[in-house]
Order: C-alpha cells, then structure tokens, then sequence
C-alpha cells in the first residue's frame, strides 16, 4: 500500500493556482467547480433548470443558458444543472464522451452572450450575475475538454472525491511510472528524437486508459472508475514531464 504523497517521484506536475483577490473574469478551476452558487452574493434569479424561451419576454433563447440578449434578462446558475447542459451536451448515456467541436462552438456561443463586458453598461446587480455566469461557462468549458478534468467531474457528481492523496495500490503502475520519469530525466539534452518516442508510447496509453473509463462509466462502476481516473492522472503527469524537458531543450 502506497500513499502519493510519499512518492515524490511519481508527484505530477501540477501547479496550485495562486491565492488573492478575486480576478475579474476567471477563478481556479477547482474553485469553481465546487462554488456554492445557490449562495449569490445579490438577490438576482438563480435558474434550477433551463428552458428554450426566456422566463421574462418568451423570447427564444440562442443558448442553453438563462440569458436573454432581447430583453437583458440573466440569472445566475444553479450547481444541480450540469456542465453538459450549459452547452446543450448530453449528459446520458455517457457524459465522458463528448464531441469537443460542437462544445468549442457552443463555448463561444455561450460567452459571446454572457461575456461580462456585453454587460458593463448594466447594473450592478446584471453585471454580477453575468461575472457568474461566465464563469460557470468558462469552468464547465475546461472541465469537459480535458479527459482527466472530465471524469474527475463526473466522479464527483457520484460523490466520489479524487485527492493527490489517494491510496494508490497498483504495483505495476507505481514501477511503470517511476521507471518513465527516471527515463525522462536521464535523456541527453538534444536526443528530441527519444522525448518524443516517450511521448507517442504514453499517448497510446492515454488513449487505452481513457477508453477503460469509457466502458466502465457505460457499467457504472464507479470503484473502478476512480482506479482508472488515478492512472490517467498519473499518466498525464509523464505527459507533462516530457513536455517540460522538450521546452527545457
């Protein structure tokens, strides 16, 4: 049995996002996903569910969100309504797989009409709810592009945390991954040829890994999905050493 926070060589190369004043326009990714937003900071609506017209004008709506460029009606997001309905995406039967071109064109969509600054003529209270619902849109965007970030998500939507603490018992992985970072390390600097060979064999175990959380989200084993979100984590932190020794290069 093994803890991850005793290998320090199997740690991936994650960076903390900074702590401080609330930026304007994006918060940590983490942050985010977990804000409370049925707690606002003013008294404008929160939407529960989303509709194809606008609760204020009955005008149709040119996004899923609850934002109504006709009338300026906006509301905040409630957490219960997933990052898949924000885009229109469909969460069943299989919310890990995800058409990333349709939810780029969506993204866009959706920030063009909730962008803070289509707002800033507006009250405080409109231009509040349009920082948080941008926010949302941005969080939910980088939480569904990312395969890790995604299944993660979706662990937590089951109730199930991952932390970097995680008891990690798999004895194959721990030697696999150790045994790549000792490699990538030890490369010359200039042998780009072997980073790169590195990084085409650790792809394919992305790809093989992500297709396990594939089949096992279709079953709902949500055990083993978490068994397999903690390797794609691990080999996303490979992933991130190869490139950092080509930049480094």
């Amino acid at each position: 049995m093994f803890r991850l926070s005793s290998i320090q060589a199997l740690k991936p190369l994650w960076r903390r996002a900074p702590t401080g004043p609330r930026p304007q326009l994006a918060q940590p990714l983490q942050r985010l996903q977990r804000r409370n937003f049925s707690q606002p900071t003013s008294q404008h609506n929160i939407a529960t569910s989303l509709s194809k017209t606008c609760p204020s004008c009955g005008t149709a709506l040119p996004t899923p969100l609850p934002v109504c460029p006709t009338c300026r009606y906006i509301a905040r997001i409630h957490p219960s309504i997933s990052f898949h309905e924000l885009f229109g995406l469909p969460y069943d039967p299989n919310p890990f797989i995800v058409d990333l071109v349709l939810l780029r064109r969506r993204f866009l969509e959706a920030q063009r009409v909730s962008h803070p600054d289509a707002w800033a003529t507006k009250n405080d209270d409109l231009r509040d709810a349009a920082l948080d619902v941008s926010n949302a849109v941005n969080t939910a965007y980088k939480t569904l592009l990312t395969p890790l970030h995604r299944v993660e998500y979706i662990l937590r939507r089951q109730g199930i945390e991952t932390e970097e603490a995680d008891q990690l018992e798999d004895l194959d992985l721990i030697t696999e991954v150790m045994e790549a970072r000792e490699e990538i390390d030890s490369i010359q600097p200039g042998n780009i040829e072997r980073l790169r060979s590195l990084e085409g064999e650790n792809d394919a175990k992305v790809q093989d890994t992500m297709e396990t959380i594939k089949g096992l989200i279709a079953s709902k084993d949500w055990k083993e999905v978490k068994t397999a979100a903690v390797r794609l984590k691990y080999l996303q932190g490979i992933q991130d050493a190869i490139k950092q020794r080509v930049d480094n290069m």
